[in-house]
């Protein structure tokens, strides 16, 4: 039986795997793992919180693959810390847009991002799945951490074709 949590995981998922393609980057692969203890690239971290799903989720993602989809393709530290948090932001709005075809409303936060070097013990917590999405240029990390109220109602086969073209192993 699947959980509630491993549904918006999948819908989460497949929202991940959308804006990094309408930003030229295939996503071919995606890998439920165990967490990492070490984020190497720079991360975006984005809360969300409604009466039913409230958390947060995070995104590491390679130097490389955020200069091949960055909209001017910069290579200045700056843009591309600044373009994770945006892609960060455009992933939780499909996500948003997806739950709210289930009448579950979510507010989003904004934002944080930090570098390779930056504490980031805040990112773990107890409830959460983590994938790997495999692209040609690197690995991205999609962390998720939520907690959800016992009325959600959301079950797996009414969510759309959320893992469309990913293989989930």
């Amino acid at each position: 039986m699947t959980s509630h949590i491993e549904i918006v995981g999948e819908a989460l998922l497949e929202s991940t795997r959308q804006v990094f393609e309408e930003h030229g980057v295939r996503v071919p692969e995606a890998l439920l793992c165990d967490p990492v203890g070490e984020w190497v690239y720079p991360i975006a971290v984005i809360g969300f919180g409604g009466e039913t799903l409230r958390g947060s989720v995070s995104f590491e993602v390679p130097w490389p693959v955020l200069q091949a989809c960055h909209p001017s393709k910069s290579s200045a530290t700056a843009d591309l810390v600044d373009w994770v948090g945006e892609l960060s932001n455009l992933v939780l709005g499909k996500l948003k847009t997806r739950l709210r075809a289930h009448s579950v409303a979510i507010q989003l936060g904004l934002p944080m991002t930090f570098t390779a070097g930056t504490a980031v013990s805040a990112l773990t917590s107890a409830s959460k799945l983590q994938y790997r999405l495999r692209l040609d240029a690197g690995m991205i990390l999609v962390r998720f951490s939520a907690e959800i109220d016992p009325t959600f109602v959301m079950t797996a086969s009414e969510t759309p074709e959320v893992v469309h073209g990913i293989d989930l192993f």
